[in-house]
């Protein structure tokens, strides 16, 4: 479920790196920053019932004028497969992906997800960052959003537990 303090360190990076609105799905392994999201003023909160309609949801606010990030667990990045790849690769939104590693190494759950997750992005041609540094938090946010605004493509963080 993670920890305050993680989730805390998280949302500041997000705030510090410009990103205002964020799509979520539901998730007990990011409830603490979810929770923070709901209580945050700052920054527009829109969850969503599938990850592939939080890329939609991202796509229409870039497109007006957004920052947005998408918040979910590597299995919903398989969902997102197909929006990822018919708009936001195709059209060039820059969103940062936020996604729960379940099954990278040290998890008990999810083996087959976390051996895949790593090889779906590469397919894709998105570009990330495993985050397992609590201290290198708001270093790794601030440039996965420098180079999708540069790149003008999607960019993942893969937060695993220890950030969380």
């Amino acid at each position: 479920m993670g920890t305050i303090a993680g989730a805390q360190n998280i949302l500041a990076g997000l705030k510090n790196s410009g990103i205002d609105l964020i799509a979520s799905v539901p998730d007990i392994n990011m409830l603490q920053l979810l929770n923070l999201l709901y209580e945050d003023k700052d920054i527009a909160h829109v969850p969503v019932g599938r990850e592939e309609e939080g890329i939609g949801v991202c796509t229409g606010a870039h497109l007006a004028g957004k920052f947005p990030a998408m918040l979910m667990q590597n299995g919903g990045l398989l969902n997102s497969a197909n929006g990822l790849t018919t708009t936001a690769l195709q059209f060039g939104i820059p969103v940062v992906l936020m996604i729960y590693y379940a099954g990278d190494i040290g998890d008990n759950a999810f083996h087959m997800v976390g051996l895949v997750t790593e090889p779906v992005l590469q397919g894709l041609g998105i570009k990330y960052i495993v985050m397992r540094d609590p201290a290198k938090v708001q270093q790794d946010i601030a440039g996965a959003v420098t180079l999708a605004n540069s790149s003008k493509r999607p960019v993942a963080l893969l937060l695993t537990r220890a950030v969380l």
